[in-house]
């Protein structure tokens, strides 16, 4: 038998174990997400068919089609339906090129995950001490990437530093669990990505700057369009937010605190938007994609 026929057989006898054990790890998996180790390498475990829906989550869904199209729920996507969302959505950001998890199994309402590494929130934890500037650069980094997947005609759905990370200088995403482009216009999806991550970029920045810097950044790459359904978002939350507007910041919630405080800044910035630059008209009855 040849040395090519040998390392053939000894390679798909490797593969078939590293399949086996994956199997094992999924069948043996209880939590909605646990950490393993396959050949001293982490992976990580989801189920989709562990945990019953957040009651937020279901009278979310109830109300929604009473609701503005921006705030309009995902589809329920439990168990099998939950995982084919994630891998769908990872197969279309990775065919754009953008850094994202590998799937290494999936079974029914399963999926084993290469390891992302250091996720972008650990990493803005510490800097924040150590390296203000650097921290503030990351935020700046992690708007543009989110500039970039919208480039791409893509959305993420819940942009946050905990769902996104940094490989080889590139933004990478990861937890798929949201498809607001199927429920609304994709413009009006990716102006709700980035108002929920301006949520994170406001409240973290250490500089005043920053989150002019992150949002010029942005708009640099991001399509012109998003800016009209932004605008229409931020209205209607600066109306919404007035009540909290007017209490102390120390009255107000965390989640309240970030609200007011991402509209605010993003009112400033649209308003200073010369009206030439931003043209397109949101009408609200673009097609979903879904």
């Amino acid at each position: 038998m040849s040395k090519d026929v040998t390392d053939s057989s000894r390679d798909m006898r490797a593969a078939e174990g590293v399949d086996a054990q994956l199997r094992l790890l999924a069948m043996n998996a209880r939590l909605r997400i646990s950490q393993e180790y396959l050949e001293k390498k982490p992976v990580w475990i989801k189920r989709y068919d562990v945990e019953r829906r957040p009651l937020g989550k279901v009278l979310h869904s109830v109300f929604s089609p009473l609701l503005p199209v921006f705030l309009k729920s995902s589809h329920p996507a439990p168990g099998v339906l939950g995982a084919e969302r994630e891998k769908r959505k990872i197969n279309l950001f990775a065919a754009a090129g953008l850094p994202v998890v590998q799937v290494l199994f999936g079974e029914g309402a399963v999926l084993i995950f290469s390891d992302a590494g250091e996720v972008a929130q650990k990493r803005l934890d510490a800097l924040r001490s150590i390296s203000p500037a650097e921290h503030d650069k990351l935020l700046v980094r992690l708007a543009q990437g989110l500039g970039q997947a919208h480039h791409a005609g893509l959305c993420h759905g819940r942009p946050h530093p905990r769902d996104m990370f940094v490989q080889d200088s590139h933004v990478g995403f990861l937890d798929f669990e949201e498809e607001p482009e199927a429920v609304m216009p994709l413009a009006m999806a990716q102006a709700r990505d980035l108002w929920l991550l301006f949520l994170q970029i406001c409240t973290r920045a250490i500089s005043p700057e920053t989150p002019v810097q992150a949002f010029a950044a942005y708009r640099a790459i991001a399509p012109a369009c998003v800016m009209a359904h932004l605008a229409r978002l931020v209205r209607f939350f600066h109306h919404a937010l007035l009540p909290l507007r007017l209490l102390p910041q120390k009255m107000l919630g965390k989640d309240g605190l970030y609200a007011v405080q991402a509209t605010s800044f993003l009112k400033t910035a649209l308003d200073a938007i010369p009206a030439s630059a931003s043209s397109l008209h949101a009408t609200g009855h673009e097609r979903p994609r879904g």
